[in-house]
């Protein structure tokens, strides 16, 4: 309950800060924030992480597809190409099939 208390009272107390601080002053953190955001060794610092992360994730995955079929015992699925759409019936042979098969069955007595 207690801990429940301090959390509105910091909200509260944030709120009205914020409140007196005005739009002035958070357009001026906000200009400042993107400035240091754009600097360029913030920008180079980011562009090292998205590598090593995307390196990180994609050997991930392969040692992870490695273990499933070693587990499973089933062989990788090699890599499928887009099948052919079979082609579309005519519209006389499509409408003269059920017929065809119901002919076909003897009659249940």
């Amino acid at each position: 309950m207690r801990g429940k208390f301090l959390f509105i009272v910091g909200l509260a107390v944030g709120y009205v800060f914020g409140t007196r601080a005005g739009r002035k002053r958070y357009e001026q953190i906000k200009t400042a924030a993107q400035n240091i955001w754009e600097s360029e060794p913030v920008q180079w610092s980011v562009k090292q992480a998205q590598d090593a992360v995307g390196d990180v994730a994609e050997e991930a995955l392969t040692a992870a597809k490695r273990v499933i079929h070693q587990v499973t015992g089933d062989k990788p699925a090699a890599k499928k190409t887009p099948a052919a759409k079979p082609a579309a019936k005519p519209a006389a042979k499509a409408a003269t099939e059920p017929a065809a098969k119901a002919a076909a069955k003897p009659a249940a007595k």
